[in-house]
């Protein structure tokens, strides 16, 4: 009976304490929402409530620690850290360009023309075709030009017998003369003959060579050497005295035609290096130099006409093609160089982000000139500077941040 009783008394203190631990545990829960009210409403830390150490709450309280340290701490604790590239700030030697643009030209376009009326035999070079000077393109009809011609060859050689002929009897005469064994008219008739007869060989000459010509003619050559661009005939069509029929291009070397403003037209000079660039061949640069500068000044636009020579063996640039080009006006030797997406711009202001002790502080800069994906700063950085390359986009002032590796 003695060992019931115990065991009853065991079970009714088990269920009391635990009833007591559970209502403390309420009031205790009830006391942590009543702070995180207080905290939402008023926007106010409870140090007293902050897991951290006692030395830290006694710091705080004594503003020691700044608060706004004490915010950047516990944001520390809530999750992981913005991740960010940093590089060093150092000077490097940067070049000043002339951006300028134009349009891809040959160094000689030729329009061939057709020297006779003919119908058109033959098409010798299509479009595309590279030729030689003097390459035939075309042939034109020449039947009605070489019976010509023939005629012309033996009526050239029958005055060239007459002439002889009459040359000899001359001479002849000039020697009996002397000796007065003809008379002077019959001298003079012989003379007479000569000279006839050279001056119908004369002509007859001149017949035969514009026949000559005109055979020739009935091949249609190339001027220059270079590409066929235009082909503006057809087989059977007939072609008229300077009528044009081809065009022939040399490609080597191209033209650029850019046009500098006045400001800019002292900074150059021939010889200068440029470099070309174009969007349809990404990827690509061609080197080429300032071949000619226009000594006017253009009153309309305030430009001077500048010409710059491309060498390209490769064939890639083509005449017509929009083009960007770079001339290199001067440079600098120190330099504070930075790349172009460490640069947050807000407002028409340029910023970085500066690394020191784990932490980002935000920095107005003024910049420079531009060289493709760098930039110089004239003011706000100094060389040694560590800041932000990576992970811009997401940082705040006085953020903690995590290098990454």
């Amino acid at each position: 009976m003695k060992k019931i009783l115990i065991l009853l008394i065991v079970i009714f203190f088990i269920t009391f304490t635990n009833n007591c631990n559970k209502k403390e545990n309420n009031i205790s829960n009830n006391k942590k929402a009543v702070n995180k009210t207080q905290k939402k409403g008023k926007k106010k830390l409870d140090i007293d409530k902050l897991d951290i150490p006692e030395r830290m709450k006694k710091a705080i309280k004594n503003g020691k620690i700044p608060m706004d340290r004490v915010k950047q701490f516990l944001e520390m604790r809530k999750g992981d850290l913005p991740l960010v590239k940093i590089e060093s700030v150092n000077k490097k030697k940067i070049n000043l360009f002339l951006n300028l643009n134009g349009v891809v030209e040959p160094e000689k376009k030729v329009a061939v023309f057709s020297r006779l009326s003919a119908y058109v035999k033959k098409i010798i070079k299509e479009e595309g075709a590279f030729v030689k000077k003097n390459d035939i393109l075309a042939l034109l009809d020449d039947i009605e030009v070489k019976i010509s011609y023939e005629q012309a060859k033996i009526q050239l050689k029958q005055a060239e017998i007459s002439l002889k002929d009459e040359a000899n009897n001359y001479k002849r005469n000039k020697e009996l003369i002397k000796s007065d064994l003809i008379s002077e008219k019959d001298f003079q008739t012989s003379e007479a003959n000569y000279q006839k007869a050279k001056l119908e060989y004369e002509n007859k000459l001149e017949n035969y060579k514009n026949l000559d010509l005109q055979l020739n003619y009935t091949k249609i050559r190339s001027p220059i050497q270079g590409y066929i661009t235009e082909r503006l005939i057809e087989v059977g069509a007939r072609v008229n005295p300077n009528q044009q029929v081809f065009t022939v291009e040399d490609f080597s070397p191209l033209l650029i035609k850019v046009y500098v403003p006045t400001s800019d037209i002292i900074n150059l000079k021939k010889g200068m290096e440029a470099e070309v660039t174009t969007d349809v061949l990404k990827g690509y640069k061609f080197n080429g130099k300032i071949k000619l500068i226009n000594p006017r000044i253009d009153v309309q636009s305030g430009t001077v006409k500048v010409t710059v020579e491309i060498p390209d063996p490769t064939m890639k640039l083509k005449p017509g093609m929009f083009v960007d080009v770079k001339i290199s006006v001067s440079s600098k030797n120190d330099a504070i160089i930075i790349p172009k997406k460490s640069i947050l711009l807000k407002n028409n202001k340029s910023f970085v982000f500066i690394f020191k002790k784990m932490q980002v502080f935000k920095k107005e800069i003024k910049t420079g000139v531009s060289e493709e994906d760098n930039i110089e700063v004239v003011d706000g950085l100094k060389e040694g500077d560590r800041i932000v390359t990576v992970g811009i986009e997401t940082l705040k002032d006085k953020m903690r941040v995590k290098i990454a590796r």
